[in-house]
């Protein structure tokens, strides 16, 4: 997941004010299935307004709202900012009441809420259910790491292009601005926004075609719709080597006058400018993920991994909570290759690259180095760690039945959980293999 970030604050009162209403940007299938979740969970609930969003180390990212108005949301936000209660509660914001329920964890709290008249205990039942569906949207979205979306460099050009759009803003005296780009790197749309965007304009700009999928006239209809609301709105494509890969959308009240010629170009030399340096993003997006990915097995490589593992680590110094390790290697790899070849070698490690990508979304395979992996597991605790091993030993097996090999594929896994951050999760995990290793060769005895 990909947004912009706004810092919360605390005002001379000592009372924590929630950021500024930003839009998330998810691919497309997240998004629509986040859309889905709240249709699902408004029929259900027998209401027709609510709202669903996320806070990550105070900052706080708007997924999807129905029927509430930017002024009401900032105000149930608030509301819950002040609030001490248990989930799911009621609140008062905004002259209307709100059942609101919460999931997570102290780095990652996801939110709920909908309009009601009065509580139910169907609410309280059905709404901590709709958080816990709504985090498992975002985790099957989320890096584990904050490489590239958070790495330094993008969000610099976040910054340039976020400056330029307001900017633009200001010489065109506009009411808000939108930037959408469709990052090839991860298949996925995101948004620059400066100023407000009205809440009959949010649905509809999660339902953009991908380029070369219909783009253009879906932007003509965007403006289209928005010059029907009474603005006058400007458009222009975003070109990104050769294509059109995204497009900004200006618009201000009547009050001020349709936009002049020598606006629309001021429009299009920022565009050109923005198009540049996203060129330049992009091509260095790509080579991280170069970087970051093991040719061969297609999982994580090891330098991705220790950056991985030393963040995560850190994050659970600060917030404790379980990680699991799972340290693996091929058992008999070296007869593998002096037996049936290099290539064939090469091809079960390709077949364990593959059964290692089918863990949940969230848990880190990498290749660590020849034929040892390892799978970094979050907010895992030792049992949840070991059955995933067992699958894993049971998946390797089947799956080598049908390379036709003389000899079964098997692994050894390695097991270790801290609950602290403790660094020496590695260690752990490497001593619990070998003990395993050994114990197995004196059984064979």
């Amino acid at each position: 997941m990909t947004v912009a970030r706004s810092r919360s604050h605390v005002d001379t009162a000592g009372i924590k004010t929630p950021p500024a209403l930003h839009l998330a940007s998810l691919p497309r299938a997240t998004a629509r299935a986040m859309e889905q979740l709240m249709d699902t969970m408004l029929a259900t609930l027998h209401v027709d307004a609510g709202a669903i969003w996320v806070e990550h180390e105070q900052n706080t990212y708007s997924l999807v709202m129905r029927h509430v108005a930017i002024p009401e949301m900032q105000a149930l936000q608030q509301a819950i900012a002040s609030c001490g209660q248990q989930y799911p509660m009621m609140i008062q914001a905004g002259g209307q009441n709100y059942v609101v329920s919460c999931t997570g964890y102290p780095l990652l709290r996801i939110y709920a809420a909908v309009r009601v008249g009065a509580v139910r205990p169907l609410y309280r039942r059905l709404m901590p259910h709709f958080t816990r569906l709504a985090q498992t949207l975002l985790q099957a979205n989320a890096s584990p790491i904050g490489m590239p979306a958070e790495d330094t460099s993008h969000q610099a050009y976040r910054v340039v292009v976020e400056n330029s759009l307001r900017r633009l803003c200001e010489l065109m005296q506009a009411t808000g601005c939108t930037l959408l780009w469709f990052s090839s790197w991860n298949n996925s749309w995101h948004r620059f926004t400066v100023g407000s965007v009205p809440s009959w304009l949010y649905q509809h700009l999660w339902e953009m075609p991908s380029p070369g999928d219909g783009l253009e006239s879906w932007a003509r209809g965007i403006e289209a719709l928005i010059r029907h609301r009474g603005q006058h709105c400007v458009t222009d494509e975003l070109t990104v080597r050769d294509a059109v890969k995204g497009c900004v959308f200006v618009w201000r009240d009547k009050t001020h006058g349709d936009f002049a010629s020598e606006e629309v170009e001021w429009l299009r030399v920022t565009v050109q400018m923005i198009a540049a340096s996203l060129d330049v993003l992009e091509t260095q997006t790509e080579l991280l993920q170069r970087v970051y990915q093991d040719p061969l097995t297609g999982v994580f490589n090891r330098l991705y991994f220790e950056t991985a593992y030393r963040q995560i680590l850190h994050n659970a110094q600060r917030h404790p909570r379980p990680v699991s390790l799972l340290l693996m290697d091929v058992d008999n790899f070296k007869r593998i290759n002096d037996t049936c070849g290099h290539e064939t070698g090469d091809m079960v490690l390709q077949m364990v690259g593959q059964v290692l990508q089918q863990v949940r979304a969230g848990d880190i395979p990498a290749r660590y180095g020849g034929d040892e992996f390892v799978v970094l597991l979050p907010d895992t605790d030792k049992v949840g760690a070991r059955t995933l091993a067992q699958r894993l030993r049971s998946a390797v097996r089947q799956a080598s039945e049908q390379l036709g090999l003389p000899f079964p594929i098997s692994l050894s896994i390695g097991c270790a959980t801290v609950t602290n951050g403790d660094p020496s999760l590695l260690l752990l995990a490497d001593r619990d293999m070998y003990e395993q290793k050994h114990a197995e060769k004196a059984n064979a005895g």
